[in-house]
């Protein structure tokens, strides 16, 4: 029995969302699919964390175990001959048996997209949110602050989150300004011990509306305080979101 620890990217405008469902296309059922044709055995397959449909991923990291012969180096591509273009394994490496991808992980890192061009550009309608209405980003960067730290995040989560409690550590929340393919992007970075259901485009959606002016910092630390998700802004759109990286 070996155990083996993959780095997985997926399109998830392609997904239900990433965990396995009765019902709808999802990454872990198209890799456990992959698995099986593979190896001849249903592979149960476990992932470093949940994404909703239409969320995108450079940096999941997932684990299967199974007496699997092919060399590390060689499962990636003997994977990828059997998975759709939608999704990809981009590493493997061997790790120990008790490694489980999400309770190891130290931190997840998540950047979200949006498009700031009054026209929006076709090539990057799948991974970035648009956004047609001036943002103040500077306003954007100072409610960021309210944010990081470790807080108890019951206002930003939604139904569904786990039940281990809802207090975790923000590291780290950057706004930045670039150009994808010629395109204003803002890229918001978020990283975190853990995180709640949706509490990251619940941030960002946040963040929007203090970009908008009508937000400040004081009063999310207002909201966040009040721990009552009603009362605060909804979540950003899907699109938008990118899991990045998983540290362990």
């Amino acid at each position: 029995m070996r155990h083996i620890a993959l780095v997985v990217a997926y399109d998830g405008s392609a997904f239900c969302g990433s965990q396995r469902q009765l019902n709808g296309r999802t990454v872990q059922g198209e890799i456990e699919s992959a698995l099986q044709t593979l190896l001849g055995v249903f592979v149960p397959l476990q992932l470093a964390g949940r994404t909703d449909a239409g969320v995108h991923a450079t940096g999941q990291v997932a684990k299967f175990s199974a007496p699997c012969s092919i060399p590390t180096e060689r499962i990636p591509d003997a994977l990828n001959r059997h998975l759709d273009k939608a999704v990809r394994i981009r590493r493997a490496w061997e790790v120990e048996a008790d490694f489980h991808p999400r309770f190891c992980a130290k931190s997840r890192t998540y950047i979200y997209r949006i498009e700031l061009a009054k026209i929006g550009n076709p090539l990057i309608q799948s991974f970035a949110t648009p956004m047609r209405e001036n943002l103040d980003v500077c306003a954007m960067r100072e409610a960021a602050t309210a944010f990081v730290g470790t807080h108890d995040f019951a206002a930003w989560q939604n139904a569904g989150s786990p039940a281990n409690g809802t207090v975790r550590e923000v590291k780290r929340l950057e706004i930045r300004e670039c150009q994808i393919f010629d395109s204003p992007v803002l890229e918001i970075e978020i990283e975190a011990n853990a995180f709640l259901y949706q509490m990251v485009r619940n941030i960002v959606g946040a963040l929007v509306v203090a970009g908008k002016g009508q937000l400040t910092k004081s009063e999310i630390l207002a909201l966040t305080g009040a721990r009552d998700r009603r009362k605060s802004p909804p979540p950003a759109p899907p699109q938008g979101l990118c899991l990045v990286e998983v540290k362990y």
